[in-house]
């Protein structure tokens, strides 16, 4: 094995378990949080998720990294997978969720615009587009559904329905972590040029991430955002999922913690009473605009310095 795919395979160990444990809550948070299942169980969900979307639907974010990073050379992605670990240490520290799919994606943009100029300018477009429609269209969504919730319950028993929720929830959440380990972790297994060695260390990787460093970015997201309710917690996961893997099947990376949260405070706004807390939201939606920006600085110069 090639010294640089040797290190790839190792950096992307440290950040897939750190992206799976940061990135956790936004899978299994909600049926935590609403005490449906267990920590224990939430995790093991979460797990069997990230590993088979993983393992069918990774292969398609290859189109995605091609258009960015349209040469092959095994120092490259080196670049950005150290940038991105080095971002997700920090943010652990801090217990902020951090999306993967942004800072890896302007990682290799910077490389590319130092190394390249052969990058697809049209697909840098589209994807720009659709994370801030992304964004968009989870808070109107969810923030609309929410709305039109109580009519939908009118007259239905309440037990009834929260019965019938619970189970809806276990799903989504399931396929969340799907969507996630298709599109997020997909994204940088492309990147990995790792031979059949890559998947093997993802999957460890996976669970490593998944059982020791999840438990803070739990409390984030379960309850100094907005306490999770089944409802709200349904509505979130299902507009996550759906844009998440529409971006998947055009190989857009795209961030479940972008979208999820997101759709957190549409819910929350679609109360009266306005349970959501604005200072978590500053605290993550400030996190990702440095860190996209401090991304592409840093593999832009760092491939400058360190590559050419």
């Amino acid at each position: 094995m090639l010294p640089f795919a040797l290190i790839n395979l190792i950096m992307s160990f440290v950040l897939i378990a750190l992206v799976s444990g940061n990135n956790l809550p936004v899978c299994s948070g909600s049926i935590i949080a609403a005490k449906i299942v267990n920590r224990k169980t939430g995790i093991l969900l979460t797990v069997f998720g990230y590993v088979i979307g993983l393992a069918l639907q990774g292969s398609l974010l290859r189109y995605g990294l091609n258009a960015i990073l349209p040469v092959n050379e095994t120092a490259l992605p080196s670049v950005a997978l150290f940038i991105a670990m080095i971002i997700f240490l920090i943010a652990h520290k801090w217990r902020v969720p951090q999306s993967l799919s942004i800072t890896f994606s302007m990682a290799i943009l910077g490389i590319s615009m130092a190394y390249t100029e052969s990058i697809n300018w049209t697909f840098v477009g589209f994807m720009l587009g659709l994370w801030i429609f992304a964004t968009g269209a989870a808070l109107v969504t969810t923030f609309v559904s929410m709305k039109m919730l109580p009519l939908l319950m009118y007259k239905r028993r309440v037990w009834r329905v929260v019965g019938a929720i619970k189970p809806m929830l276990i799903v989504t959440s399931f396929l969340a972590a799907f969507t996630l380990g298709a599109n997020t972790i997909g994204f940088v297994s492309t990147a990995v040029n790792g031979g059949v060695y890559t998947i093997p260390v993802f999957i460890l990787a996976i669970i490593v991430g998944s059982v020791f460093l999840s438990r803070g970015e739990l409390k984030r997201i379960g309850h100094e955002i907005l306490p999770l309710r089944y409802a709200n917690a349904l509505v979130s996961q299902f507009v996550s999922v759906i844009l998440v893997e529409l971006a998947t099947l055009f190989g857009v990376p795209l961030s479940n913690t972008q979208t999820f949260t997101m759709g957190l405070y549409g819910v929350g706004l679609g109360y009266k009473t306005r349970l959501i807390r604005t200072r978590p939201a500053m605290t993550i939606f400030l996190t990702w605009t440095v860190t996209a920006i401090v991304s592409l600085i840093l593999g832009y110069v760092m491939t400058k310095t360190l590559i050419l």
